[in-house]
């Protein structure tokens, strides 16, 4: 009789053991689904970033053509220096106080 129980209390810790187990793996598979689920949702917005950058360049692409850029300057009444009407400003000189007051009075001289 003893035989027989210890051969069933065997036979059951064995059965325990093995649903221990499945249950594990069951629990690995819903962890690694859960990751997997979350690498998914990241990469989809790695993805539309990816998209956002690539419209932004774009346009600054468009926006940055000296094509476009003379017709805004025009649109706005700016006109094109002309070689006279360039001024260097020396950086070993002494500071001005007043900057507007000395530029029109170097523009207007």
């Amino acid at each position: 009789m003893s035989s027989i129980l210890k051969y069933k209390t065997k036979i059951l810790i064995l059965i325990l053991l093995v649903c221990v187990f499945c249950i594990g793996i069951v629990w690995l598979n819903a962890s690694a689904s859960k990751l997997q689920y979350e690498i998914n949702t990241v990469n989809s917005k790695i993805q539309q970033a990816s998209w956002d950058i690539r419209t932004v360049e774009a346009s600054i692409g468009i926006k940055s053509n000296i094509a476009s850029l003379e017709q805004k300057a025009a649109e706005l009444g700016m006109v094109r220096a002309n070689f006279a009407d360039i001024i260097y400003l020396k950086g070993d000189s002494e500071s001005v106080d007043d900057f507007a007051l000395a530029l029109r009075e170097n523009v207007y001289r």
